[in-house]
């Protein structure tokens, strides 16, 4: 019998790490019937279907992305996501923005400490990596209007509706609503845009031009409710699981702060070793054979992202967190054709968040009586990250 038949959702939720041993032990491409999807679980595997959109396509259908979002980056190819990304990319490059660091992340990251450096412990989930995450996503997108909690609640019901490989109506149900809310806030502010342009995400959508080409309102309401969910999801993630990673390793804290050119490896190690995004989801186009298994044309692939990260055949002691490893880097981006747009934003923010917690926070450490519970298979987070400070 096919380990895939005794899988459960719940059990991918609670914990995916072992499921993932075991299959690159026993079973690396697997069909997993509860989500109705193969798991492809070992790097080499995982590569090979990031970077071969010819075979294993990111136009999948069904598509819960494009079911959700509309037709979008994440699940396009050929000359049609060419067409998009380069209109878009330009936003993202050093050059746009080269300044939020300094300018734009590290003010909201002060303001945020600000309001509770005096009282001596924190959610730095709630209180900061969420609330950080959504006023520089509102900075960039253009959305300042949007209130936090509006943000966050579209995220969470659009990210629902990403995340519902299984189908079930009434997920899919309260991310129709929200993707619709969120194309009736944008039509008087791209409105406005066209009129008067600005230096934010969403200006740059309406008006970027490439090779006489320009992103259709249908476009860049899809793609904006994309930077949505990546850009609060990945990032609030990548916060939380990196602060988590460093404070539960004290004596690695020490090195850090004794050497500040070690936090980007820190950071780095700790995508590696949690991954907050788990799987590229991809669709053969013709029958094709992978890790010794035939997969028949239209079959739904999900390259695990997180497990290639841990895969042993790659990576010595995966499940240690190291911020000294020189393996190569990660895989907690994507690779290939659909390497993460917004990873440059991401590290910025992660960065800052790291600079301001350890500059203004003497003797950061973990809160010994608030333990940590981590959840999620296809976006993995703390649901809290209780911290105390002297």
């Amino acid at each position: 019998m096919s380990v895939g038949t005794e899988i459960s959702v719940e059990q991918l939720e609670a914990d995916p790490y072992p499921i993932y041993k075991q299959l690159r032990a026993e079973e690396p491409v697997c069909f997993v019937d509860s989500v109705g999807l193969w798991l492809v679980t070992l790097w080499d595997d995982v590569q090979h279907v990031d970077k071969s959109p010819d075979v294993f396509t990111g136009e999948t259908e069904p598509s819960t992305l494009r079911r959700t979002f509309g037709a979008n980056l994440l699940a396009s190819e050929g000359a049609y996501h060419s067409r998009i990304r380069n209109i878009i990319y330009p936003w993202f490059r050093v050059g746009a923005i080269g300044d939020y660091p300094d300018n734009v992340i590290a003010p909201i990251a002060n303001e945020l400490v600000d309001g509770f450096a005096d009282h001596g412990g924190c959610d730095l989930v709630s209180e900061f990596a969420e609330p950080l995450s959504a006023r520089v996503l509102k900075r960039a997108l253009g959305l300042s209007f949007v209130e936090e909690g509006t943000l966050r609640r579209w995220f969470v019901e659009l990210a629902t509706g990403a995340a519902n490989f299984e189908g079930d109506p009434e997920k899919q149900a309260i991310a129709d609503a929200a993707s619709a809310e969120v194309n009736e806030t944008l039509a008087p502010v791209v409105e406005r845009l066209e009129r008067e342009p600005d230096d934010t995400l969403l200006s740059s959508m309406v008006h970027t031009e490439v090779d006489g080409e320009r992103l259709t309102r249908e476009e860049i309401q899809s793609n904006l409710k994309v930077m949505i969910v990546g850009g609060l999801q990945a990032t609030t993630d990548l916060i939380a699981l990196s602060m988590w990673a460093i404070l539960s390793h004290p004596e690695q804290l020490e090195e850090v702060r004794a050497d500040p050119k070690l936090v980007d490896p820190a950071i780095e190690e700790a995508a590696r070793w949690h991954s907050p995004v788990g799987t590229s989801t991809r669709q053969t186009t013709r029958d094709v054979e992978l890790g010794g298994v035939k997969l028949e044309q239209g079959a739904l692939v999900a390259a695990v992202l997180a497990s290639a990260n841990h895969d042993e055949r790659n990576w010595s002691e995966p499940e240690r967190y190291d911020i000294h490893r020189r393996e190569g880097s990660h895989l907690a981006f994507a690779t290939g054709p659909h390497l993460c747009i917004g990873a440059r934003l991401a590290r910025y923010e992660t960065r800052t968040a790291w600079r301001v917690l350890l500059d203004r926070l003497p003797r950061l450490r973990l809160d010994p009586e608030r333990p940590i519970e981590i959840s999620g298979w296809e976006f993995r987070s703390p649901h809290h990250l209780h911290v105390q400070w002297s």
